[in-house]
């Protein structure tokens, strides 16, 4: 049982949050095997301000030598400049869209756009004005990472950002932690990637998701989205 005065609270004085066993053993369990099973990944990356998306099956008929290149060209930009690599499925998108009618990981969607997720948000953040979230899927596999940013964007309203981390068995060596900073550029906390555990965060917070090791031996798994008023 969640304590909402107390998660209010420590959310309203340190702008962020970790919520461990945020739901059932079951519920938990079923979406861990919709990621462990899912089939229709995209690799997402940005050259400056652009951002891109291409399927597996893209990606997987590359030569050996063009996706070293590729990866080493996002690695030269993440060195003086924001960059992300890692796979992702954009739920709420592609139930706009009417990609893959009844896809079962489209529940997420519902589920975080009903009023007992909207409400319970509206609770602990102390924002009456959100109005709904999006909702993802993502993959961080070894050499993925998104460096520090603050999740502010030019046309999203972003009141707080959630992530539902559904990783179990995670190394803390493997790398892949959320990590938070100061103005001078130093870690002032990060969460482990953990199974059934809600990280809740205040926009804008300088964040990243630090490198996954290429020793990591599962991937970075979680549902994530935006509040948005």
């Amino acid at each position: 049982m969640i304590d909402e005065t107390a998660a209010a609270a420590t959310l309203a004085a340190r702008g962020r949050l970790q919520i461990h066993d945020f739901t059932t053993r079951e519920t938990a369990t079923t979406l861990y095997e919709l990621l462990r099973h899912h089939n229709d990944w995209y690799l997402s990356f940005n050259e400056g301000p652009d951002n891109f998306e291409t399927s597996e099956a893209e990606f997987g008929a590359l030569t050996i030598e063009q996706k070293h290149r590729f990866t080493a060209a996002a690695y030269r930009r993440a060195r003086s400049g924001f960059q992300y690599l890692f796979k992702q499925y954009y739920i709420s998108k592609a139930v706009a869209s009417g990609e893959n009618t009844g896809h079962p990981m489209h529940s997420v969607n519902n589920w975080v756009t009903g009023e007992h997720f909207l409400g319970f948000m509206r609770r602990l953040t102390g924002r009456s004005d959100i109005r709904t979230s999006d909702s993802y899927a993502s993959a961080y596999g070894p050499g993925h990472f998104l460096t520090l940013h603050d999740d502010r964007h030019p046309t999203h309203n972003r009141i707080a950002a959630w992530v539902l981390s559904m990783t179990p068995d995670w190394k803390e060596n493997w790398g892949g932690h959320l990590a938070f900073y100061d103005d001078h550029g130093n870690v002032t906390e990060a969460f482990k990637p953990t199974f059934n555990t809600l990280n809740i965060f205040l926009v804008p917070q300088h964040h990243a998701v630090q490198f996954v090791t290429p020793f990591a031996g599962a991937p970075r798994t979680s549902y994530l989205g935006w509040l948005l008023g």
